[in-house]
């Protein structure tokens, strides 16, 4: 049972809770609290989670440098000591001892994740199950789903935001980023599994800053993803005109088919997103603010917020949550997005220049947010001085409203 800051039960009166802690939404977020929670032992408490889907499959491919520790290492599939990048030249690749480009599907993760869950006693997972708003009252809270009403004493909540790039008006820059991607298997040897492609702006800027993705998992498979900034979410052929041109004209095949897809929408903001949202209701995920603004990067911060609240929540029934990234690390990333909104027709080539000047176990670092202050300013010194200068200024004032 969940005890309240004064020891006592932190049930609801007058009804039966249907749980100790209720998490809405099974995806990452959702899966990987609930990881964590059992992982430290429930000691009794039950834990509910429930989700629309019925069912799970490679519905995403989560990358990122091995740069901060997760309890997913044996997960990865492929890694990469070599990767690259282009705008309007020739290519830039980097590599440095030790540091890897790693791929983690998603269906491995929920496998792992769901078995762990499904073998535990206090644990229910009602799939199928959509969730209205959820409501706070003096002792809990409560929410209507498709499978009736659900009492808990504390709820967090990981569905993703709305698909929307709003600012407000003279301080916050919002994009979108979001993309599609498709696994494929060509009909001949066409890429070399040794060398991750993590931007090619070589192609045309339409509808947005555009650009491609290519992980190579061997000679003749890859996963190939359409990938752009902007404030619009354009119509599906968009997308397959895009893909279907790069492959034939840029990566060189002509027959292919395609093994899985994937698509995403992850919002660009440095728009302050609190995770608790009352005494007893927590965001997280995309909506909880644990994706990194200026990159779109969230598994390892997701991992690393679920192991930290778990652990809160051990020593007190309604904790205060752990922060996703400091303030320093959310200004920089306010003025990144602030100088790319007022000068978006030199994106690719900024984000190209930073992989062409900064040490790469550097810029890994700090595109994780893993870099200190003074590592941070070096990697922001590589881009355009005077610009970049303005910005910050004019960052500081706003901030300062």
């Amino acid at each position: 049972m969940l005890l309240r800051r004064d020891g006592r039960s932190a049930r609801p009166s007058g009804a039966l809770s249907d749980a100790d802690v209720l998490i809405v939404g099974a995806g990452c977020a959702g899966l990987s609290l609930a990881w964590h929670l059992v992982e430290r032992g429930l000691g009794g408490r039950r834990l509910l989670l429930v989700d629309p889907r019925t069912e799970y499959g490679r519905d995403r491919t989560w990358c990122f440098w091995n740069v901060v520790e997760h309890p997913f290492e044996d997960l990865v599939t492929k890694r990469w000591s070599r990767w690259r990048v282009r705008h309007d030249g020739p290519w830039v690749e980097r590599s440095a001892d030790g540091l890897r480009y790693e791929h983690l599907p998603s269906d491995a993760f929920y496998d792992r994740v769901l078995a762990r869950l499904r073998a535990e006693p206090g644990v229910e997972l009602r799939l199928g199950t959509s969730a209205g708003e959820i409501v706070e009252h003096a002792d809990g809270v409560r929410v209507e789903t498709s499978g009736g009403t659900l009492r808990a004493p504390i709820a967090f909540d990981s569905r993703p935001p709305p698909r929307r790039a709003a600012s407000r008006p003279g301080r916050d820059v919002a994009f979108l980023q979001h993309f599609e991607g498709w696994q494929i298997e060509a009909d001949r040897d066409a890429f070399d599994p040794t060398v991750a492609t993590l931007m090619d702006f070589a192609v045309p800027q339409e509808h947005g800053v555009h650009f491609f993705y290519v992980l190579p998992y061997g000679p003749r498979r890859a996963l190939v993803e359409a990938t752009w900034f902007g404030t619009e979410v354009p119509g599906d052929d968009v997308y397959e005109t895009a893909l279907v041109r790069y492959i034939r004209e840029s990566l060189g095949v002509n027959e292919w088919r395609i093994t899985d897809r994937e698509a995403g929408v992850i919002p660009m903001s440095a728009e302050p997103m609190p995770i608790r949202l009352s005494e007893r209701v927590y965001r997280i995920g995309l909506g909880g603010g644990m994706a990194k603004p200026s990159t779109g990067y969230a598994f390892q911060a997701i991992q690393t917020f679920s192991e930290g609240m778990a652990a809160r929540l051990d020593h007190d029934t309604l904790p205060e949550p752990p922060t996703p990234r400091t303030p320093f690390q959310l200004f920089q990333d306010r003025v990144f997005l602030s100088y790319l909104s007022r000068h978006t027709s030199r994106m690719p080539a900024t984000l190209v220049g930073l992989f062409e000047q900064v040490e790469p176990k550097l810029l890994a670092r700090f595109l994780s947010d893993r870099s200190s202050p003074t590592n941070a300013l070096e990697v922001m010194a590589a881009m355009p001085i005077r610009a970049m200068t303005a910005e910050t200024l004019r960052s500081y004032r706003l901030w300062l409203r």
